[in-house]
C-alpha cells in the first residue's frame, strides 16, 4: 500500500525541488523524468499502475511549478 502513495507524491516533489535548485522548470521535469525512467528500466517498478501514477505525479508537479512560478522565485 505504501508504493502507490509514494508514486503519487515523490515525483511531484522531485519536480518542485529540482526546479527550485535549477531555476528552470524544464530542467526539473527532465531530471525527475530521467530518474524515474532509469528506475523503471532497472526493474524497480514492474507494476504498470505504479508507472502510471508516477507519470500523473510528474504532470501534477509540472503544473504546480508552472502555476506557482517556482522557477521565477529569486533566492537571496
Amino acid at each position: 500500500m505504501i508504493w502507490p502513495i509514494l508514486a503519487l507524491f515523490l515525483p511531484c516533489l522531485m519536480v518542485i525541488i529540482f526546479t527550485q535548485i535549477a531555476q528552470n522548470k524544464w530542467v526539473g521535469l527532465l531530471v525527475s523524468s530521467i530518474i524515474i525512467g532509469v528506475s523503471v528500466y532497472k526493474g524497480f517498478f514492474n507494476n504498470e499502475v505504479i508507472i502510471m501514477l508516477d507519470v500523473v505525479s510528474l504532470v501534477v508537479g509540472y503544473y504546480i511549478v508552472d502555476t506557482l512560478k517556482v522557477d521565477k522565485i529569486e533566492s537571496r
